[in-house]
């Protein structure tokens, strides 16, 4: 699920004509949450990514751990200059799947499932379509 994602948004991102998809507001987490296709991320809070406790196992899996987690972490959001560069691309694959590896243990933390359920309950996932079902919300299911 993360290389697929991971793809799908490799793909968007290179392809994305929208100059605010590149805005300096927030940092990388905060941008990374607003692209296209990413309705349904949480931003994981910078507490629960800085707590070691909370990363354990996950520098085995990432190759550039260190520099995906500084990318992170960092105040600022990429720009499209970066994008240019191939060192920074490994980086940032690598951060995407950090990013979805931390968001996956996030979303079953206590703050977590807190974040998600006020996401459902504004209605973020969508609704239902079907006419008995009074647009009720509706959670994102995995394939």
């Amino acid at each position: 699920l993360v290389l697929a994602g991971r793809r799908m948004f490799d793909q968007e991102m290179l392809e994305s004509d929208d100059p605010s998809e590149f805005s300096t507001d927030g940092g990388w987490i905060a941008w990374f949450s607003n692209l296209k296709g990413h309705e349904f991320l949480a931003e994981v809070e910078e507490e629960y990514i800085r707590d070691s406790f909370n990363l354990y196992g996950l520098r085995l899996r990432v190759t550039y751990y260190d520099y995906a987690l500084e990318m992170i972490l960092s105040e600022e959001p990429p720009e499209q200059s970066d994008l240019e560069d191939r060192h920074f691309q490994e980086v940032y694959r690598d951060a995407v799947d950090l990013y979805g590896l931390i968001h996956a243990r996030y979303v079953i933390s206590p703050r977590g499932l807190q974040v998600m359920r006020e996401k459902y309950l504004r209605g973020c996932f969508g609704a239902c379509p079907r006419v008995l079902c009074e647009r009720q919300h509706v959670l994102p299911v995995g394939t």
